[in-house]
């Protein structure tokens, strides 16, 4: 017997959303042009519940299907662990896979240093078990994380209150408290930051691009930041959720940094976008501080539990083979290319690309056209990340980092098309 309510289309279950349930996530697919339920899915494709129209999934929830959609291997290690006999474990009762995913985690770190994990069901918990850590190991007087006023990083706790976006945040509209974070307004100014980092200041949370534009940060803003930060005894909190497991050409973005972050955040692509899971890694030194100083200074009903585990082992052992990290270079590198020569083509409407591995973002000088651009792009056949709409406006690519030299010629004829159905 199934439980599942049956739909013929799209729009009937958009519809029913909008009569009875989240009202404005239905409204907002509807309002970029995207009526899209997903039915199959394999690989980098989805198709629509009803079938008859196929897309590249180029925003992989923000990293969740990094891997694609279902694969294989992946697939097989879920299945295996059900299949000898186990389930989501006891929280109070240790288990083995937790221990293999510590150490592996510690063997790929970007440093040395970061050598400890902890295990959470998202990467919103894993910002709020690194805010609250940060807040315990930075010392007496050091109250507030310090944040990028436009970035994300999730919609509850901490994360929730470090993400200050007028559009995207809820500090507000759930009067949270603000006295735990403060802002920076200007991603890649580093006197802006330095000039908020004040000595109330414990740590600061940041990812290694500006979530608007998807510009990778630059050398000096980055590398000024670990300076300011090792100077004023701040710590630093990497949030690799959208950029680590490959996705920026190294397994991590920090490694194409000088920087030695107490913190890395690895979000929901260690679930290979099938069992949830994401981790918390730090310094020994600070683990012991926070995890090891109360008898119960974490808990997780599910978080950490031994089958996440398997799974997340699993996609470090994909993500971290040297052609695996070549592939994506290669395919990155024909994407920035083939994004250049249209934006050569059409000077007087596309701007400049940026790309780093499976990220690339390309700038549209009017926010209208931007819109219609991505309405475009998903009729022909790919499905974006978003539109930026803070700054330059800017299409927004996240492709599955899977992504072979075909497919990648579908969204570049995709992107041809919808420019040219303007």
């Amino acid at each position: 017997m199934s439980f599942e309510p049956k739909f013929e289309t799209s729009g009937q279950l958009l519809d029913e959303y909008i009569s009875r349930s989240w009202r404005s996530n239905a409204q907002r697919q509807r309002a970029k042009g995207a009526d899209f339920v997903i039915g199959k899915r394999e690989g980098v494709y989805m198709w629509n519940l009803e079938g008859n129209h196929k897309v590249i999934d180029c925003g992989v929830g923000g990293g969740v299907h990094s891997l694609g959609h279902r694969h294989p291997e992946v697939l097989a290690t879920l299945r295996q662990a059900l299949d000898d006999g186990r389930d989501t474990g006891l929280w109070s009762v240790p288990n083995a896979p937790y221990l293999a995913l510590q150490d592996r985690l510690a063997e790929l770190s970007p440093t040395d240093e970061l050598t400890h994990s902890v295990f959470t069901l998202c990467a919103t918990l894993s910002v709020d078990l690194a805010s609250m850590f940060a807040l315990r190991a930075a010392g007496e007087g050091r109250n507030k994380i310090l944040a990028y006023q436009h970035g994300y990083h999730g919609h509850s706790g901490f994360a929730a209150m470090a993400t200050g976006s007028n559009v995207e945040g809820v500090i507000d509209h759930y009067n949270l408290p603000q006295n735990s974070i403060k802002f920076f307004e200007e991603y890649g100014n580093l006197e802006d930051v330095a000039e908020a980092m004040t000595d109330d200041v414990a740590a600061i949370l940041l990812e290694p691009m500006g979530y608007e534009s998807f510009a990778f940060a630059s050398q000096e803003f980055l590398n000024g930041i670990g300076k300011l930060c090792n100077e004023r005894g701040i710590l630093f909190i990497i949030d690799e959720t959208r950029t680590g497991l490959g996705r920026s050409g190294k397994l991590w973005a920090s490694q194409h940094y000088n920087i030695k972050p107490d913190f890395l955040i690895t979000g929901k692509g260690l679930s290979g976008g099938l069992y949830p899971i994401s981790a918390v890694v730090t310094t020994a030194d600070i683990y012991e501080t926070c995890m090891n100083q109360h008898d119960f200074a974490y808990l997780s009903s599910l978080g950490g539990n031994e089958i996440s585990c398997l799974v997340g082992l699993k996609v470090l052992d994909i993500v971290s083979q040297p052609e695996m990290l070549e592939h994506i270079n290669e395919v990155s590198a024909y994407l920035c290319a083939e994004f250049q020569k249209i934006g050569e083509e059409h000077h007087n409407l596309v701007g400049p690309v940026h790309t780093l591995g499976g990220i690339q973002s390309v700038s549209i000088f009017d926010l209208d056209i931007a819109r219609q651009v991505y309405s475009n792009l998903f009729k022909f056949g790919v499905l974006c990340h978003s539109v930026c709409e803070v700054g330059v406006p800017t299409i927004k690519f996240m492709p599955p980092i899977v992504l072979n030299m075909d497919e990648a010629d579908e969204i570049i004829v995709a992107f041809r098309k919808a420019l040219a159905d303007l």
